[in-house]
């Protein structure tokens, strides 16, 4: 699982990426409902799929944390543990979120 992150921060963030240019991420909370978004590497945003809405968002390398604004506005951050390496659908590990939530985000799709 930890390879998951790595991986996740590698897709994600190296817009250079000759081989992704969106990868879909499920995020499945410990309480909730799973929502899923697409993260456009070459424009740089993130659309929730079931709603549509899109927006940009950051990732610190440092910190393996991605932020982007939240459906009433605000910035909702995940944090993925662990270190990366080329992304395979499928893989998946644990996130926690700035907001308190945590759960297993998972790899859906790499086009």
């Amino acid at each position: 699982m930890p390879k998951f992150f790595v991986a996740l921060s590698a897709a994600l963030f190296f817009a250079t990426s000759a081989f992704a240019n969106v990868i879909t991420i499920k995020f499945e909370p410990t309480e909730g409902d799973a929502v899923s978004f697409a993260f456009d590497t070459e424009a740089n945003t993130s659309t929730n799929l079931a709603t549509g809405d899109a927006g940009p968002y950051t990732f610190d390398e440092a910190s393996n944390t991605i932020c982007g604004a939240g459906p009433d506005g605000a910035e909702v951050c995940a944090t993925f543990e662990g270190p990366a390496g080329d992304p395979t659908v499928g893989q998946s590990g644990p996130y926690t979120t700035n907001t308190g939530a945590s759960g297993t985000a998972t790899v859906v799709s790499i086009e």
